[in-house]
């Protein structure tokens, strides 16, 4: 991955960050879940919501690295991929200890549903060995970047937790296709087809001197 795509992926996050809290923060407010927050500090909010999904994601990155070159074998490291997602959410129900049983079940549940689905659309997307690490990505990331607001209120935890999923979810889309190697192919067999071009010519030539 090269720096201008690096930069690529940094600015539209960020870009989705800012639009998406108040779209979110206007949503509850609407709906009677309350907001707490005016329209600058949304916008604010979404900037820095961007900027720690950035970090969240190049954490992953190099997570993934490492473990992938320390365990070889594919299937053992998606079961540890899955042990941490529920050792991640499970905790998320633990940590919000001043509020209900039910609201503590809210952020998980969003959390997990909101992995499965982006994990479907990454199967379409590319095969079926992505599902496992989108998953893990989705809820063991945005839960890690999202606790500083569990011992918030409730709209405040919805707006920071759907905005860093909806950052995360843009991030993990987007990196198969700006890993494709689809392009550089296409760039490197292109002078292959010129070079026996030539080669063509000459051949007709001789025929047409025979």
């Amino acid at each position: 991955m090269t720096l201008r795509k690096l930069f690529f992926l940094f600015w539209t996050t960020c870009a989705i960050g800012t639009v998406t809290a108040p779209v979110i923060g206007f949503l509850l407010k609407v709906s009677g879940v309350g907001g707490e927050l005016q329209i600058v500090s949304q916008l604010w909010a979404g900037v820095m919501f961007g900027a720690m999904a950035q970090m969240g994601f190049f954490a992953y990155m190099v997570f993934n690295m490492v473990f992938v070159g320390f365990i070889r074998d594919q299937r053992v490291y998606q079961f540890l991929q899955l042990m941490v997602t529920v050792l991640v959410l499970s905790s998320l129900v633990v940590i919000q200890k001043e509020h209900s049983l039910l609201e503590r079940l809210i952020v998980p549940a969003t959390i997990l549903l909101a992995g499965l689905i982006v994990g479907r659309f990454k199967v379409k997307a590319t095969n079926s060995m992505s599902f496992i690490p989108t998953v893990f990505f989705m809820t063991a990331a945005t839960s890690l970047e999202a606790i500083p607001s569990l011992e918030q209120s409730i709209p405040l935890i919805l707006l920071m937790v759907i905005s860093l999923l909806i950052c995360n979810a843009w991030q993990i889309m987007q990196l198969h296709r700006l890993l494709d190697p689809v392009g550089s192919q296409e760039a490197t067999s292109q002078p292959s087809v010129r070079s026996h071009q030539p080669s063509v010519k000459k051949k007709n030539k001789q025929k047409k001197q025979l």
